[in-house]
């Protein structure tokens, strides 16, 4: 399970600068044309953000990734194992992917914090405050991401195991939450939720979920990245991943060959089926590409 290299070296800040308008959204007078370049897994990257990949000492332009995911633990992921394990699982699949992202040697430099729902005690609170997901399992103290590559991620993902529902409206609370709190300059925040099912607690309605992200978004320029597995509905994810303003991407990219699910390509949200390791991690990997702070299309850095 190899990640691919998104990029190679860290700059100055000054080179990759986005334009954005009062509300936070980029505009149209970015260094980006809104063409796709012809090496990049996204068939059409949203035009006027991020910067356009050169300095002006004629370097690469590279801002590393603070990703903060949000995995799906409900009942439906299925049977528990541990990190190498073997069963055929949702769950098992799922652990050996982020044990496999976060322990590739091509992730240095980015970073990552991990929470799950449901938690083991989901107040009823939490559908409107987003606690306690507004606080990851790891890490517990500062600082609020942990570099990669890491094996510090293993003996959590190890010890937990899938049971409860799926409250979707929570866990978005909670990620958009901890991804404003917690933005380090120079780097480029974004949120992964990751999920196996449709909505069943909290507020369910597809457009009231979307436009929490969307307001997330236009508050921040933060994006939240939709990552669907099997028993999700992908017109379901697509609608929510909408406000997330994720870039939209091909149905093949890399070995992923279905990336937009039954959902017409380009799409925003990513279907990784049951959750295979190599095409998981590849998922995460074209993520991780597409938020690069330089690229055509890519997130907007942190300001300092």
């Amino acid at each position: 399970m190899r990640l691919l290299a998104a990029c190679s070296i860290l700059v100055a800040l000054v080179a990759c600068g986005t334009n954005d308008d009062s509300n936070g959204n980029p505009d149209s007078g970015g260094s980006n044309d809104g063409t796709t370049n012809a090496d990049s897994p996204f068939g059409n990257l949203d035009s006027g953000s991020g910067g356009d990949g050169t300095t002006g000492d004629g370097g690469s332009c590279y801002a590393p990734v603070d990703m903060y995911i949000m995995q799906d633990r409900s009942g439906s992921m299925g049977n528990d194992c541990n990190i190498g394990g073997t069963t055929n699982s949702k769950w098992c699949h799922a652990i050996n992917a982020l044990s496999g992202y976060f322990n590739s040697p091509n992730a240095a430099g980015n970073a990552a914090a991990l929470q799950f729902f449901p938690s083991q005690s989901d107040p009823n609170s939490a559908c409107s405050t987003g606690s306690p997901y507004d606080k990851p399992v790891i890490p517990t103290t500062p600082p609020p991401f942990v570099t990669l590559p890491t094996n510090a991620f293993d003996s959590t993902l190890n010890a937990q195991n899938a049971n409860g529902s799926t409250p979707t409206e929570a866990a978005i609370r909670g990620l958009t939450g901890y991804t404003s709190n917690n933005r380090r300059g120079g780097r480029v925040t974004i949120g992964i939720l990751v999920t196996d099912g449709d909505p069943t607690e909290c507020d369910t309605n597809l457009q009231h979920l979307s436009g929490l992200l969307q307001a997330h978004y236009a508050a921040t320029t933060i994006r939240t990245y939709v990552i669907g597995m099997t028993g999700a509905t992908d017109s379901n994810l697509e609608a929510i991943a909408q406000g997330g303003n994720a870039p939209l991407h091909d149905s093949t990219v890399g070995s992923l060959t279905n990336a937009c699910g039954s959902t017409p390509a380009p799409c925003r949200h990513w279907n990784v089926g049951d959750g295979n390791p190599q095409g998981f991690v590849e998922a995460l990997a074209a993520i991780e590409q597409s938020a690069n702070g330089c690229a055509d299309g890519g997130g907007v850095i942190n300001p300092n």
